[in-house]
């Protein structure tokens, strides 16, 4: 298991990214909305991703409501399969900005938190599609565009309890052990371009998913979702690769 370690913050001031695009996997989620106001806030586009159209559509009201750049969007199932479908997906991003700089994968399926025995197979099927299978798919097909940006990064998210392959985090606990090292063989692929491959692991924080696996917990010891998504920020940023961050303290 890699161990992570503190990240470094990056110093960022207003329109940094401007002219900089960033596709957001799961953008009404917790973390990936965040994620996104903090992207755009610093003058990025954002392609924001997701299931869920109206959420998507509050979003991108809420984003050019605040004045940062139009962001564009796009509803994504995830649990698709086919190939196609994601070059679709990356060819409209081409067509519409001609660029790529960051590819962030915040979208996560939870499937069932218990014994083996308790996994459906048909949501267990689902939540690996989702958070593994998916995930190296839409990189793959975003890596030719990555490749003509000057700096561009692909960060994952992992979970800091079911990263540790301990009883009844069942295909959840699996699909962050396999996306991590998925990211780490990415990293060392692309060790001589200018694409970097890192796993962001947020630690305890407010988030929705951490409602469901940790029920009754004080919102009072956790860390704020903007404060976790500053962080994200960091780890897309940073030009080092193959890393596994956490936040140092909150």
């Amino acid at each position: 298991m890699n161990k992570p370690v503190p990240i470094v913050p990056v110093d960022t001031h207003a329109n940094q990214l401007k002219d900089h695009v960033y596709l957001i996997t799961g953008a009404t989620g917790g973390l990936g909305r965040e994620t996104a106001i903090a992207l755009a806030k610093l003058g990025a586009s954002v392609i924001l991703t997701g299931r869920n159209e109206k959420k998507l559509e509050a979003l991108y009201d809420e984003i050019c409501l605040a004045g940062y750049p139009t962001p564009a969007l796009i509803p994504f199932d995830l649990a698709q399969t086919d190939e196609d479908i994601y070059q679709q997906l990356i060819q409209s991003i081409y067509n519409e900005f001609k660029r790529l700089d960051g590819l962030v994968h915040a979208a996560c399926e939870m499937g069932i938190v218990g014994p083996i025995g308790s996994q459906d197979a048909a949501v267990w099927q689902k939540v690996i599609q989702t958070n593994v299978n998916s995930a190296a798919i839409l990189s793959k097909v975003c890596l030719p565009l990555l490749h003509q940006a000057q700096h561009a990064s692909i960060s994952f998210v992992s979970d800091s309890s079911a990263r540790q392959s301990h009883a009844y985090w069942g295909a959840y606990g699996v699909s962050k052990v396999a996306i991590e090292s998925f990211a780490k063989t990415l990293a060392d692929e692309l060790d001589s371009s200018h694409v970097v491959s890192n796993v962001f692991i947020p630690g305890p924080c407010i988030l929705p998913i951490r409602k469901k696996t940790h029920p009754g917990e004080e919102d009072s010891s956790l860390s704020t979702t903007d404060w976790v998504a500053k962080n994200l920020v960091d780890v897309i940023l940073s030009k080092k690769s193959g890393v596994f961050v956490t936040p140092s303290t909150a």
